[in-house]
């Protein structure tokens, strides 16, 4: 299977590098072709740009972002893995979705209704939050985590959609943060043999 990894923090010593360094790890044990794309590191434009010369509906002909379609087309399983900062995505990464997932390669809206084209596709969601879970399950509902999947990959067509959320990252324990990129790593060791995986499960840690 192939997997390409979208990952999204401008610090390479941060606990989301831990996260890219061990799921990398856990997929390659499992014999699994991983592509990553750094957006940080590669300097990705997150500005969408486009006028009467370039009009909005020719997005998916941009030259720009070919490289980046190519991989997504390329991949079967597609990764995020992402702090959340003010509540919502990083801007680099809004910003890919912005100028890659565009109408007429991710979806298509033709006789009225949205067709998502990226329907043979599965996924994970992997965040960061400093918040607390029980702050977390009362007033933000997972509001970020609810526009990726659903209003993003969701209406992409992709499906299968799973989601670990890390809360409390800050005030969590050095034993706590190993503890989950342990579970993580397990996770994507197995992936694709084992079955299914509650979308919840992390909710717990």
């Amino acid at each position: 299977m192939n997997i390409l990894i979208v990952y999204a923090h401008p610090n390479p010593e941060s606990f989301n590098q831990a996260i890219l360094r061990r799921v990398s790890a856990g997929f390659e044990a499992n014999k699994q072709a991983i592509k990553v794309i750094d957006l940080y590191k590669e300097q990705f434009d997150p500005v969408l740009r486009f006028d009467e010369s370039h009009p909005r509906r020719e997005l998916h002909n941009s030259m720009e972002m070919a490289k980046y379609r190519d991989l997504v087309v390329w991949a079967d399983h597609l990764v995020f893995i992402y702090p959340v900062w003010w509540y919502g995505l990083p801007a680099i990464l809004k910003g890919f979705f912005d100028r890659v997932f565009v109408s007429g390669f991710a979806y298509a809206t033709g006789n009225g209704f949205p067709k998502g084209l990226l329907f043979k596709k599965t996924a994970w969601i992997i965040s960061t939050i400093d918040s607390p879970i029980w702050f977390v399950k009362l007033f933000r509902l997972n509001a970020e985590n609810r526009i990726i999947r659903s209003a993003i990959l969701g209406y992409c067509g992709v499906r299968n959609i799973k989601i670990f959320m890390f809360t409390g990252t800050r005030s969590s324990s050095l034993a706590s943060r190993q503890r989950w990129l342990d579970k993580l790593e397990a996770k994507a060791t197995k992936f694709g043999v084992t079955k299914k995986v509650d979308i919840h499960e992390f909710a717990k840690f």
